[in-house]
């Protein structure tokens, strides 16, 4: 009976303490909750919450960097009105250097120019003018590739693009007017310049200017015995350099 009057006569403080209990209760079992959760995510290795710093350090981590184009240094000579070494990318052309240097002089000879090339490192583009490149018979060689500092050896057979030899690879066709030899060893009658013609036995430089101006004005040989057809080039002369040359 004495607990029954306790209740009827504390009814306030006993609300009160059950109303404490059940929000310990609550908070305690938002805890464990929280913990088993939290400890299934880590199992997973994924985190349950992620800091802001976090956040922001993993997305500047997925930024790719940008693919910058790569940088050159390209010369240019002769008939442009400011010859100089000009800074490129790999995404200009011969055109591009060509306006860099003002453009053509009046008397450039542009015809065995491709403009539309693309730069490669140390390049040199030589601009001939029009007396340059008609004053001379040698052969054209549209690219040349140079493994000297000295170009001369380009420029004599009217090569414009002069590769440096390093590039030798991406200029497969490319020939050192210095080599006399073709890819199967022996001077292709119908291309070799007159520097290569000259490593031939017997053959001078006038006899190699017959050689040239002989194709030019009847067209190319079709045997390596036509050769005798050029004047001055007889069956002594032939017999000697049968086995070095091809067409």
């Amino acid at each position: 009976m004495d607990f029954l009057i306790f209740l009827k006569n504390n009814k306030l403080i006993i609300l009160i303490v059950s109303i404490l209990l059940n929000i310990i209760l609550l908070i305690c079992t938002s805890i464990l909750l929280f913990k088993v959760i939290n400890n299934k995510c880590e199992c997973l290795d994924m985190p349950l919450l992620e800091s802001k710093e976090e956040v922001t350090d993993k997305k500047e981590d997925d930024v790719l960097p940008s693919n910058e184009p790569k940088t050159y240094h390209v010369e240019i000579k002769g008939a442009v009105k400011t010859p100089g070494v000009y800074e490129v990318n790999d995404n200009n052309i011969i055109n591009d250097v060509i306006v860099m240097a003002g453009g053509f002089k009046d008397d450039a000879y542009t015809d065995n120019i491709n403009l539309s090339r693309h730069l490669d490192d140390e390049l040199v583009i030589y601009v001939y003018t029009e007396k340059e490149y008609k004053k001379s018979n040698l052969v054209t060689q549209t690219s040349c590739n140079c493994e000297t500092y000295d170009i001369s050896n380009c420029t004599s057979a009217k090569s414009s693009i002069i590769v440096s030899g390093e590039d030798s690879t991406q200029n497969n066709n490319s020939t050192n007017s210095n080599n006399a030899s073709s890819v199967s060893g022996k001077v292709n009658i119908n291309t070799a310049n007159i520097n290569e013609l000259l490593t031939l036995t017997g053959i001078g430089e006038s006899k190699a200017k017959d050689i040239i101006n002989y194709r030019e004005n009847n067209g190319l040989f079709k045997k390596i015995e036509d050769i005798k057809k050029v004047n001055g080039i007889k069956d002594a002369t032939y017999n000697k350099i049968k086995d070095d040359i091809t067409v």
